[in-house]
């Protein structure tokens, strides 16, 4: 089956993971809550003068609006694999009124999950198997496993809680996410957040970030997604974020992460150009509301 990143607006997102070099991968903002299944090798992370590490079998869970470095170390047989569940925090809100026994603490931070019943675990399988093949799952049941899983997190002690960007920075990251291909301008982001160019550059200022900054360490990390979770060439994923230079694109990313594109995929790089259908970008397989 082709590797694709599968998006349910106002749900979440499904991807299997694959690298095949063990790297360091520095200062990654995770903008939703993260659920990663390891089936290959280990996840290290730090963050906060703290570290976690989540080995074969275990689930690593991370926080929405957290920054982290994170190493993923191969298994014996050269290869990290992990099967990775976003959770849209619209979910949240959905499950904020349920009645848990025992009340579950509102997470934060970084956990990892080493004995999970095994129910939970298909939940886990057959939630990312309604996102991969949405086209036979009508939308509310994929809705409904996904919060199945929420569910039996907060039967584990773990419940999430929505919580607003709570500064500008983080809604700046927010807006320039939905669409890393556009051209953004400063005044086009003020006007989303209905304010001025001129008071927009001065709050990032004062957040010690620029426009910029942001709008390239989006690009470069949904670049990193797609590395991981497609078999698409480098040059289709350069033109996704806006470059049309593949070479352009390589410098940028080499300058962001200290390591090339092709570094994350090691020999195992499989081309697929016959299979584009430019401009849809099919990896990304949304789910229309």
């Amino acid at each position: 089956m082709e590797r694709l990143i599968n998006y349910c607006p106002g749900i979440g997102a499904s991807a299997h993971i694959i690298q095949h070099t063990e790297l360091r991968l520095p200062s990654l903002y995770f903008e939703q809550t993260h659920l990663f299944l390891i089936q290959q090798g280990q996840t290290r992370i730090r963050w906060q003068q703290r570290e976690v590490v989540a080995r074969v079998g275990e689930m690593l869970i991370v926080e929405g609006g957290l920054t982290a470095d994170v190493i993923n170390s191969l298994s014996d047989s050269g290869v990290f694999s992990c099967q990775l569940l976003i959770c849209d925090p619209l979910l949240f809100d959905t499950l904020a009124n349920t009645p848990i026994t025992p009340p579950a603490i509102p997470f934060t931070g970084v956990t990892t999950l080493t004995k999970m019943p095994s129910p939970f675990l298909h939940s886990f399988e057959t939630a990312a198997l309604a996102l991969t093949l949405h086209d036979r799952f009508p939308q509310m049941i994929i809705h409904h496993k996904m919060c199945e899983i929420l569910l039996w997190l907060a039967h584990l002690g773990i419940r999430f809680t929505h919580k607003e960007a709570n500064d500008l920075t983080q809604q700046v990251r927010r807006l320039l996410a939905t669409d890393p291909h556009r051209i953004w301008t400063a005044a086009g982001v003020a006007e989303n957040l209905m304010m001025s160019e001129v008071v927009l550059r001065r709050k990032l200022s004062t957040e010690n970030t620029a426009l910029r900054s942001l709008m390239i360490d989006v690009r470069m990390s949904r670049a990193l997604l797609l590395l991981q979770a497609t078999d698409w060439p480098i040059s289709a994923i350069a033109q996704y974020v806006s470059y049309e230079s593949s070479s352009r694109f390589a410098e940028r990313f080499r300058k962001r992460f200290g390591f090339a594109p092709t570094a994350i995929r090691g020999h195992q790089r499989i081309m697929q150009p016959t299979a584009m259908q430019s401009p849809s970008y099919p990896w990304l397989n949304t789910v229309e509301e």
